[in-house]
């Protein structure tokens, strides 16, 4: 079965109410920001939402968003193949439901002036804060070995002068 491209925003409130699903794809080029923190522009994202109201009558959706991007290693700089993945759940803010009366489990989500949500800034976000804080191989995998690397002291030799200190002088 072929994938569907995921709308670029949706009304949570009446997709709720119909209990719509979607199970697409979020095409690479609308997720510039994303694209920006890679080593390559990814691949298009796998995205599922589900749209449900709960016990307490609150709208919300859930969902979930698959990549395979190129990072690059902060140790050696070379690029590596990541797998991410990440779960999100929303609940739209409206005139009956404001931020600070939803659960905790859910995030806030903004409706644009047409009582929309934009979902591909929502999965860029919700993408970007998966990303590892700092991404590196594994220690077999990596060009750079640990042997090669030196913590602590550095030698005299590579002590340079400061150069701001003929201003010090200066200032006596």
């Amino acid at each position: 079965m072929q994938k569907v491209r995921i709308p670029l925003s949706v009304d949570p409130v009446r997709n709720s109410g119909k209990r719509l699903s979607f199970d697409g794809v979020i095409p690479s080029k609308n997720l510039p920001r994303f694209n920006e923190v890679l080593a390559s522009p990814c691949s298009d994202v796998e995205v599922t939402l589900t749209f449900d109201t709960d016990e307490q009558k609150i709208h919300y959706f859930r969902g979930q968003a698959r990549a395979s991007v190129e990072l690059s290693c902060q140790r050696c700089g070379e690029s590596m193949p990541w797998e991410l993945e990440t779960e999100f759940q929303y609940a739209p803010i409206t005139r009956r439901q404001t931020a600070d009366d939803l659960p905790e489990h859910y995030e806030a989500a903004a409706l644009n002036e047409l009582g929309e949500v934009l979902l591909h800034p929502l999965v860029e976000d919700e993408l970007l804060v998966a990303l590892p804080l700092v991404a590196k191989h594994t220690e077999q995998d990596c060009a750079i070995k640990s042997d090669a690397m030196s913590w602590g002291e550095l030698p005299k030799e590579a002590e340079k002068p400061n150069p701001f200190a003929v201003l010090q002088k200066l200032k006596k």
